[in-house]
């Protein structure tokens, strides 16, 4: 086993130890990017919403990871997780398995534990089964019970610790998460309003629009503010508005318990109050889905005044699931990705200028 070195509650590893982050559906290479940049991480495996990594250096600089869900330590691999409820049995026995003693000395290097931990479970898997998701917690908890005098809780709120069960056809990948809190609940979203953009997402989107510190950037469609948020974070200079008073409200208040200055107003995304070719990038959530319909009228007024807008350099990132709505006459179409939302599949488009 691996020998410790604890420096002012940063975990210094001397060999290396296994981690794997959970993000959004058809985000996994930027995410796998993300934790490339980061030092002593080695990716090594990219799948379907998991990307699996080594860490031989500190753990704490994945806490500050923008485009994950979350982040954990990798306890195991499951195998022979069928769908028949006869799997429940071999969950509670793997489960049975787990070092956790090992798994909560090294987490207790970041952030400090009691000695008997209380413990939470998540758990989800792909496809159809004859269990659901709360057997899966019972049973997983039973079987950690079994080898340790630890407490289960299913507020995963009140845990000092939480065990994750991602399960992939027959497979089950087991981690224990580093943080006390879930990467994408960010602590500046305040104001909540339906359909909010996930946080990693934007990030992600901003990832994708290579935004550097000191450009500017806007938002036409800005919600309650998170895609701004973000960007501010990462050291962009952002602007933008909606039409909704109410929104425009919540992204104030989000940007506020974020300590970061943004430009806000209401405003019609068809009428900018800004001069020609001075953005350097566009990114937006445009109205779409269930709650708010994709308006052809609306795209063609946001979209011409992106053109207008945006420097000869500039990018523009929009996410739409009506991406066929979207139409320039000096921007082009560079990179499509299909992403998992809210149950649905948008796509987020690329533009840059011919």
């Amino acid at each position: 086993m691996a020998r410790f070195v604890l420096d002012e509650w940063l975990l210094y590893v001397e060999s290396d130890h296994k981690i794997f982050a959970l993000t959004t559906r058809g985000l996994e290479a930027v995410s796998a990017g993300e934790m490339a940049a980061l030092p002593g991480v080695i990716v090594t495996e990219t799948a379907y919403r998991r990307v699996a990594a080594t860490c031989e250096r500190s753990f704490a600089p994945l806490l500050g990871l923008r485009t994950v869900d979350d982040v954990y330590l990798d306890v195991g691999m499951w195998e022979g997780i069928g769908h028949t409820r006869e799997s429940l049995a071999a969950l509670q026995w793997y489960a049975a398995q787990i070092d956790l003693e090992a798994a909560t000395e090294i987490i207790g290097g970041l952030r400090p534990l009691p000695p008997e931990p209380v413990f939470s479970i998540t758990a989800s898997f792909v496809g159809r089964r004859n269990y659901s998701t709360d057997e899966i917690k019972k049973t997983v908890a039973e079987g950690i019970r079994s080898e340790y005098r630890w407490e289960y809780t299913a507020d995963d709120r009140t845990a000092d610790l939480n065990l994750r069960i991602f399960m992939v056809h027959e497979l089950a990948y087991v981690g224990v998460r580093l943080g006390k809190h879930p990467l994408h609940e960010r602590v500046y979203k305040v104001a909540e309003r339906a359909g909010a953009l996930k946080p990693p997402v934007a990030a992600a989107m901003l990832r994708l629009a290579e935004i550097v510190a000191g450009q500017r950037l806007i938002d036409p469609c800005c919600g309650s503010g998170t895609i701004l948020i973000e960007a501010a974070l990462a050291g962009a200079v952002a602007q933008g508005g909606d039409s909704d008073a109410e929104a425009v409200e919540a992204a104030r208040v989000n940007a506020q318990a974020a300590g970061v200055s943004i430009g806000i107003a209401q405003w019609d995304a068809r009428n900018l109050p800004l001069h020609a070719a001075s953005v350097n990038c566009v990114v937006s959530n445009l109205p779409w889905g269930r709650q708010i319909a994709a308006d052809e009228g609306l795209y063609q007024g946001v979209c011409q005044e992106i053109e207008r807008v945006l420097k000869p350099s500039g990018r523009a990132l929009l996410l739409t699931s009506a991406p066929e709505l979207l139409h320039f006459e000096r921007l082009k179409l560079r990179k499509a990705i299909e992403i998992s939302l809210f149950g649905q599949t948008p796509t987020i488009s690329v533009f840059e200028v011919q």
